[in-house]
């Protein structure tokens, strides 16, 4: 029987170029991804952009192009980062495709027979910036929060969403994670919203905003960006047409997303999914921001980090290793280039890299690099272990104790060389447990590198011709005559 997962980032806003927030979103999914496929698990991943809105329709008027050529010059930069992060096999959403566009419209439709929406006139203040309508108490010396511009005043006919309907059910499902937001701490931060939080709008007339899907059976409006963003992570699915992939992905679903956007992914998504009829998104990870110094990225401090510079200088493999192992579960943390450099040399260096190389040489020094026994008990533990660990942890989206357990396994490993100094019983003559510490070595360094595979994406094909393997295979072993190639150093040192 098939086991499923389907796991998404948010789909972003492309007015812009992508900054080292979406390179991390994307970076961490793909990882846990990949891991799950390491497991066996049958995995879809689903990423985009949100291309609708008052922004766009404003920067691509200014820029003397429509709306839809203005997005598609800007969707290629989110296509070029996800190339240059080596992103595995994934689903590119974007709301402008006429396919998302229909699907949208039924699930308008779905949600209108529930006698879930109502028109009424509105008035109060709208952040462009943030595409949301906003309360005074929660503006900043008279500006909207993150964007430091002062709101619009509105008064226009909207149609809004019976969010109150919803509410008490959410919460309870929150409470018994039905719903399961992780880290735990945010979940609190989510039942605090709910007390706060009413209906919400879901359209703009065309007067104000052309760019938009059109509502059904009123011509006279858009849909706003929650109805039709949110809806991407049904849409992907060919949800409501293709029920059959639908049902095989839905049960699986994850959100990895930013912590600024919870509300949206644990309140208002599960809410239109009740009125749906369907199964609200079950765990929903919000992941911390990427700080320089302590400090928020900002174009004004000038601390901004493009994603692509960096990638581009150091390869994607040491971008993915270095950040998702600084990183803590939930919670915002640093970035340097100091800190990657320190990490290259001390984990991909110092552990990894010369771990491969010693084994590997030492394997064609003293008995032809090949495989001379099948007696892996001696790791066992040690790789029941690792698989055990990084699987509990992959399931609670930490990955960096994920990373953390791969490296243990591999200090496990350089710590077995020392203890069982294969020169020495070279030098002795004790071919028979020279064979089973270099055989044992050589097994030890392939389970490794079936768990580095999902993060060193590239790396991991070198390490993959080395030692020989036409996959990476956690239930497979070496069988006796096996063979591995000749090593090179696996991680040279960086040059400026």
């Amino acid at each position: 029987m098939s086991k499923y997962k389907f796991l998404t980032t948010p789909i972003y806003y492309p007015n812009g170029k992508p900054h080292m927030g979406h390179a991390f979103t994307n970076m961490q999914t793909d990882i846990m991804v990949r891991m799950y496929n390491l497991y066996g698990y049958e995995t879809l991943f689903s990423t985009g952009v949100d291309e609708h809105g008052t922004k766009v329709q404003q920067k691509a008027e200014s820029n003397g192009l429509s709306p839809q050529a203005w997005v598609d010059q800007l969707v290629q930069n989110f296509y070029g980062l996800n190339d240059l992060l080596d992103l595995s096999e994934h689903r590119f959403v974007r709301t402008s495709d006429g396919s998302h566009e229909k699907l949208v419209k039924d699930i308008w439709m779905k949600i209108s027979e529930n006698d879930d929406f109502y028109l009424k006139d509105y008035e109060g203040l709208y952040c462009v910036g943030s595409e949301s309508f906003i309360k005074e108490s929660d503006l900043i010396d008279g500006n909207c929060p993150g964007f430091g511009v002062p709101p619009v005043k509105m008064n226009e006919s909207n149609y809004f969403f019976r969010l109150s309907k919803y509410l008490p059910r959410i919460k309870e499902m929150i409470e018994k994670k039905e719903i399961d937001i992780q880290p735990e701490f945010r979940a609190k931060e989510v039942l605090n919203m709910i007390e706060h939080l009413g209906d919400f709008s879901v359209s703009r007339p065309k007067s104000s905003l052309e760019w938009g899907v059109e509502v059904p059976n009123d011509a006279d409006h858009v849909m706003y960006v929650w109805i039709d963003a949110l809806s991407n992570y049904l849409t992907v699915l060919g949800y409501p047409e293709n029920m059959q992939e639908f049902e095989n992905f839905w049960p699986s679903v994850e959100n990895i997303i930013g912590k600024d956007i919870l509300k949206f992914h644990a309140i208002y998504f599960p809410a239109m999914c009740l009125s749906l009829g369907i199964k609200p998104v079950s765990k929903i990870y919000a992941h911390g921001m990427i700080l320089v110094d302590g400090q928020k990225m900002s174009k004004s401090i000038g601390n901004v980090i493009d994603p692509i510079a960096v990638i581009e200088k150091y390869g994607s493999d040491v971008v993915r290793f270095s950040i998702n192992r600084e990183m803590p579960m939930g919670s915002d943390g640093d970035f340097s280039e100091d800190r990657l450099q320190e990490i290259y040399a001390s984990d991909l260096q110092s552990n990894i890299g010369n771990l491969f190389s010693r084994v590997v040489t030492m394997s064609h020094k003293f008995c032809d690099g090949e495989i001379k026994s099948d007696d892996f008990t001696e790791i066992k533990d040690a790789k029941d272990k690792l698989e055990s660990d990084v699987f509990k942890y992959l399931e609670n989206f930490e990955v960096r104790k994920m990373n953390e357990s791969i490296l243990e396994f591999s200090s496990f490993l350089n710590k077995y060389v020392e203890e069982n100094k294969p020169w020495s019983l070279n030098k002795e003559g004790n071919l028979d447990r020279l064979n089973v510490v270099l055989s044992n070595l050589l097994e030890g360094i392939r389970f490794l590198a079936c768990f580095l595979s999902p993060i060193l994406t590239k790396k991991s094909q070198e390490m993959q011709q080395i030692l020989n393997l036409e996959n990476f295979n956690l239930a497979l072993t070496y069988k006796v005559g096996d063979k591995v190639n000749t090593i090179s150093p696996l991680f040279p040192n960086l040059t400026d």
